[in-house]
């Protein structure tokens, strides 16, 4: 069945010549209009409604079967008719960087605050350092004041700026709000990592995070005796979409952006996130891999100004989670990187995975774009303004219903306008 196209909404204030698009499909597409790569402020949001067609990226988009050759993502990614279509144009562009192995197990666990569910389903992912540890990676963690217990060490490991080695990632379990010692617990993880892979600088060296049910106590001991060794034996060095795939939730599927900068250096990431999505980070967890050799302190200036183009201007539902981390980590291989295309290739592949994120919400059946030109404030409160557009109940409707009335539009910019 035809995709049902609406037509691309405007409205131009004269006085602050302040320009906002606004493209819907059901099934997701984004608006025809250049790449994010410039100096505007987009806020990208989803609204509720089942899409009868999931891969579509942006109609009229070039056909992935001519595509059999690239290694790396564009920023707006061909159209897919199925899933396998989509899983196997992310096997070609998944290589990973040099110095770095993947490897993910499962196992199961009985929640101890519902034991009545029985044994449940569990998965544990190890990214490690092949060449050793590096004193270059930089994170960015989400504001919530109430953070999971992976946030608080994640914090620490980053402010006594010592190496790190590897990470560990589990879901179904977020260690968040839990009784018993979720510090303890996601230590014994780490712990448990740095014994498998004999590690030097031991569990501090490792970087944890874990997504899934807020309120449960993390089955730290499943993890670490049972999942944790069987992920270490599972460690390969060729794609980063088994990752992928493993750090889903709610995800309907696997997200992976990569780019492959002139002197051969790669940038990889990967991303998971559906649920609980809004700006200053949201519930979702993403690892960017590179083999470039860029400093600690450019990479952390680096990503701060990569994810507040990205994942800190997108909302699904805004909600903010306790759980968002987005952690860049360099294994320092390949030299003679020139910062200035590396910072370009990040923000590509951020961007890219912040609209995936946005196209995989729970529900979305629409994707609003909203580009504010010539704002008057900051960016910051530019962003504020993009929010306050894709948040706006009345409209999200009128573009849930194929109507994006254009006077709800104004009336949103109205309502921010008035208050600033």
């Amino acid at each position: 069945t035809p995709i049902r196209r609406t037509p691309v909404a405007r409205m131009l204030s004269t006085k602050k010549a302040l320009l906002c698009l606004v493209s819907t499909t059901v099934a997701s597409a984004w608006v025809h209009s250049a790449p994010l790569l410039r100096t505007t402020t987009s806020m990208i949001a989803a609204s509720n409604r089942p899409s009868p067609r999931l891969w579509a990226s942006e109609p009229g988009t070039t056909d992935p079967s001519t595509l059999s050759d690239q290694t790396d993502t564009p920023v707006i990614l061909p159209d897919f008719d199925s899933l396998e279509d989509y899983l196997a144009y992310m096997e070609r562009v998944s290589a990973l960087p040099k110095g770095f192995a993947i490897g993910t197990a499962d196992g199961t666990f009985v929640s101890a605050e519902a034991p009545s569910m029985g044994k449940l389903p569990i998965r544990a992912t190890i990214i490690y350092l092949t060449e050793g540890s590096t004193e270059n990676w930089a994170a960015v963690f989400t504001k919530n004041k109430f953070p999971g217990a992976p946030i608080q060490v994640g914090r620490q490991r980053l402010a006594d700026g010592g190496p790190l080695h590897a990470l560990v990632i589990n879901n179904k379990v977020s260690n968040v709000c839990a009784g018993g010692d979720g510090v303890g617990n996601a230590e014994l993880v780490c712990n448990a990592v740095a014994q498998e892979l004999d590690l030097p600088n031991g569990a501090s060296s490792v970087l944890p995070s874990s997504t899934g049910v807020i309120g449960w106590r993390l089955p730290a001991q499943e993890l670490a005796t049972d999942v944790v060794p069987k992920a270490a034996k599972a460690l390969q060095m060729e794609s980063a979409l088994a990752a992928a795939k493993a750090i889903c939730t709610t995800d309907r599927w696997p997200k992976v952006r990569s780019q492959t900068l002139s002197n051969g250096a790669r940038v990889v990431g990967i991303a998971k996130g559906a649920g609980m999505i809004e700006p200053n980070m949201a519930t979702m967890l993403s690892y960017i891999m590179t083999d470039a050799i860029i400093p600690k302190a450019t990479l952390q200036t680096m990503l701060t100004e990569a994810v507040n183009g990205s994942y800190n201007s997108i909302s699904v539902d805004g909600d903010e989670s306790t759980s968002d981390t987005v952690a860049l980590v360099a294994s320092n291989v390949v030299s003679n990187t020139d910062e200035a295309e590396f910072r370009d290739s990040l923000r590509v592949v951020c961007q890219g995975l912040a609209q995936d994120i946005v196209r995989n919400g729970e529900g979305t059946g629409h994707v609003l774009r909203v580009h504010v030109l010539k704002f008057p404030g900051t960016d910051a409160e530019a962003r504020r303004l993009g929010r306050h557009v894709v948040n706006s109940p009345l409209f999200k409707c009128a573009v849930s219903g194929n109507d994006p009335n254009t006077g709800r539009l104004a009336a949103a910019i109205g309502s921010f306008l008035g208050k600033f």
